[in-house]
């Protein structure tokens, strides 16, 4: 058999065009969501709430070996990630809108949650919640969260009606 030699050659990828080459895949949703300042604020707080429970993955993954819990937590969290890098890390932003570039499946998946967890530290009881709520004003960043939860989750799927 005849040994066959090539000649090395740029990589066919290189001449590809830089869109092509990072291209990623379901990154922009069916429908452009754009918020305002008002409600980056609430969703920024709620997020924020959430990823103080960060330690709970190091709990699923080292002490409770329950990698099911292990893997939704990643999974919100990435959500997390997702939406801060469209709303912004920092506790202020300067811009006015805000476009949001997640799949509107996740997006919807991801405000039901924060919904949800805004719920329970408005109207829930015990000391957290009550240290929170101590906090005028980050209680009323909750509200607006809650707020920008049920118009977005009504803009994404009309069914929704307004209440998460």
């Amino acid at each position: 058999m005849q040994e066959r030699r090539y000649s090395p050659s740029r990589p066919r990828a290189a001449s590809w065009p830089a869109s092509v080459l990072y291209r990623r895949e379901s990154v922009v949703p069916g429908t452009t969501i754009t918020i305002d300042s008002h409600q980056r604020d609430g969703l920024y707080e709620l997020v924020r709430n959430h990823l103080g429970s960060v330690g709970e993955l190091f709990d699923a993954l080292e002490r409770d070996k329950d990698f099911t819990k292990a893997e939704q937590l990643g999974l919100e969290f990435a959500e997390d990630f997702q939406l801060l890098r469209d709303i912004g890390w920092g506790e202020r932003e300067k811009r006015s809108q805000f476009e949001l570039t997640m799949t509107s499946h996740n997006l919807m998946e991801l405000l039901h949650r924060l919904h949800g967890e805004a719920i329970e530290v408005i109207v829930g009881s015990g000391g957290e919640a009550q240290s929170i709520r101590e906090d005028e004003e980050t209680d009323q960043r909750f509200q607006l969260g809650c707020e920008a939860c049920n118009t977005l989750l009504a803009e994404l799927d009309p069914r929704h009606g307004g209440s998460a």
